[in-house]
């Protein structure tokens, strides 16, 4: 995991409040600095207490002090903080000022824009990689022949193959409720809806939560409670609107329950999935953003099957 030690610079402009935009600019003009985005300033124990924007200091008159020019205070974060968070935090605040201080907030270094930047950049491309089950190979080189392309077949097919045996055990899942999809032949057209809508429901949540757990631990139980509760609300809604359609449509109101019973119970299963999955790897210590791909998908299919032909064999006539 990267750090803000590892992207920080030492190699930054910082005075006294005392000192004048003249003497600054001076000291900025004789060196070459590897960010100079702010000028910050410390006290005599090289404590953080302010910056000030490199363009206040351009536009004032060289004889103002620089106590005069204070911006805002920068975001200020520990050298062991995650990178991805000091990064996230800039972003919310759309604020590119960080400061790394120690314990004793004395100022250590500040992180450049460009690093931030590479860094966001490189966790997008991560997360989408993840996603699709295909982390830990180079994208950059996914287009070449030979190893590289091997390289890339090794790492996807194990996903790959999760799904495969998780839509072979849907299938044997299905074929257990033979009866009920013989006595009502209507039941398989609605399968994909009950599917699909669980896997979406699902997919937000997990986004949510693996966001959140960007920024440190989240609580479980908390967790299951809010998504829960939104799971609900969610599956109450899609659960009328489809349930009353679908009765409008076909006019068969008992197949109309069975589709809107299983939307919404499938609604708050997949909250409550999405919700453990991550957190339960996050546990284990691996990343959290694999449960928003094959894992997730594969236990939310098997899961939403077996709900909507069970539902359906309690609900149908014989």
């Amino acid at each position: 995991m990267t750090t803000a030690a590892e992207l920080m610079t030492v190699d930054i402009p910082k005075g006294d409040r005392g000192l004048t935009v003249g003497d600054m600019v001076a000291t900025l003009r004789h060196h070459t600095w590897e960010e100079v985005g702010h000028v910050y300033l410390v006290d005599e124990q090289a404590s953080l207490v302010g910056q000030v924007p490199i363009e206040r200091l351009l536009q004032a008159e060289e004889r103002t002090s620089l106590a005069e020019l204070v911006g805002r205070p920068p975001i200020e974060v520990l050298p062991g903080d995650p990178a991805e968070t000091v990064a996230l935090r800039a972003v919310e605040r759309h604020d590119a000022d960080v400061a790394v201080i120690d314990g004793r907030r004395r100022l250590l270094g500040a992180i450049p824009i460009g690093r931030l930047l590479a860094l966001l950049h490189e966790e997008h491309v991560d997360n989408f990689l993840r996603m699709g089950g295909v982390s830990n190979i180079d994208h950059l080189h996914l287009s070449l022949a030979g190893r590289q392309t091997w390289a890339a077949v090794r790492t996807r097919m194990p996903w790959l193959m999760v799904g495969l045996a998780g839509g072979f055990l849907a299938s044997g899942v299905a074929s257990a409720f033979e009866g009920p999809l013989r006595r009502e032949i209507a039941l398989a057209f609605f399968l994909p809806l009950v599917v699909y809508m669980a896997d979406a429901v699902g997919t937000q949540t997990e986004t949510v939560l693996v966001r959140r757990l960007a920024y440190g631990d989240v609580p479980l139980w908390t967790q299951l409670a809010g998504e829960g509760l939104i799971g609900a609300s969610i599956g109450t809604i899609v659960a009328i609107v489809a349930a009353g359609g679908l009765w409008l449509w076909n006019g068969q109101a008992v197949l109309a329950v069975v589709v809107g019973t299983s939307l919404g119970v499938t609604a708050v299963v997949a909250t409550v999935m999405a919700s453990i999955l991550p957190l339960g790897l996050a546990r284990l210590g691996a990343d959290p953003a694999l449960a928003s791909g094959p894992v997730a998908t594969v236990v939310q299919d098997i899961l939403s099957v077996g709900i909507y032909l069970l539902i359906a064999t309690v609900l149908l006539p014989e």
